[in-house]
């Protein structure tokens, strides 16, 4: 463990002697925990989910975790130990898992962005390519990950003239195959989409494909430009409460979403909705 020792050197001479014992004890847990002792340089993707998925840390200790791979890893990417593709892929599954969990606001639930929100975001973007994969985002519910391996072969329509998006395991972060409607707020939005879809897919190249990069920046500035505060994420987080709030089951979005446990997705996005629960008694009351 010649490189933990290196870093809880570095630890030593740059933070307190607090955040030293924590962060020490934060790496040596994440290790054990998952046997890679050996082979601390090849940490995947799924490892990482694995570790948020079987903890039972609270969120502010999992995100101090996390804190800490982080900085253990920029540290040995910053000593030559580690390539900077491999530190790019850890820092962005970290931020997903953050995502995924709500660990970004701990005490503010993931914001689903609003109508005129949608409005205002799409009208700028009206037209162009943009547009297609914004879309894609908010109806799929995808995580940035999954679309960067994305191809036409993932998508089937099924009888009732919906788009479906099969995602195999070798292109989820967690290694499990996902299978997800493509819908929106409405039928009618979503059979709308459907329709726009079955063009760019005809395409793909050219509709729906672009560098992840480049699409964060964009969505970045997008963001400043018009001051909303949103991200690619926003889109997901969107999705799920459409799914919630038009009265599908728990154990069904989760399914969609590609949450590992049904917890985290009631405990991030299930809570009391009054127009929500006024329509599930109101749909009762019909028969």
């Amino acid at each position: 463990m010649e490189l933990l020792e290196l870093w809880k050197r570095h630890l030593e001479k740059t933070k307190s002697e607090r955040t030293t014992i924590t962060y020490t004890n934060a790496i040596k847990s994440f290790l054990k925990k998952l046997n890679i002792n050996e082979n601390l340089l090849e940490v995947s993707s799924k490892e990482l989910y694995q570790y948020a998925d079987s903890s039972e840390l609270s969120p502010a200790s999992l995100l101090t975790h996390f804190s800490a791979i982080k900085h253990f890893y920029r540290f040995l990417t910053k000593g030559g130990f580690l390539p900077k593709e491999k530190l790019s892929e850890i820092e962005e599954t970290i931020e997903e898992i953050k995502e995924d969990y709500g660990l970004h606001k701990l005490y503010r639930r993931p914001k689903a962005l609003g109508k005129k929100e949608l409005e205002i975001i799409f009208q700028k973007v009206k037209g162009s390519k943009y547009e297609n994969i914004y879309k894609l985002f908010l109806y799929s519910g995808i995580r940035l990950s999954e679309y960067k391996n994305l191809r036409p072969e993932h998508f089937f329509l099924d009888k009732s003239g919906i788009y479906w998006i099969h995602l195999p395991a070798e292109i989820t972060k967690r290694k499990r195959e996902r299978m997800a409607p493509l819908i929106g707020p409405s039928r009618e939005d979503t059979y709308r989409f459907t329709e726009s879809l079955d063009k760019c897919l005809k395409n793909y190249e050219e509709t729906l494909s672009t560098n992840t990069g480049s699409l964060q920046v964009y969505t970045n500035r997008l963001s400043k430009r018009l001051r909303i505060h949103f991200s690619l994420y926003s889109f997901r987080h969107t999705y799920i409460t459409n799914l919630i709030n038009q009265g599908f089951p728990v154990e069904l979005v989760k399914e969609f979403a590609g949450h590992a446990n049904i917890k985290t997705t009631i405990d991030i996005y299930y809570r009391f909705n009054q127009e929500r629960a006024k329509s599930i008694v109101e749909s009762f009351l019909r028969g």
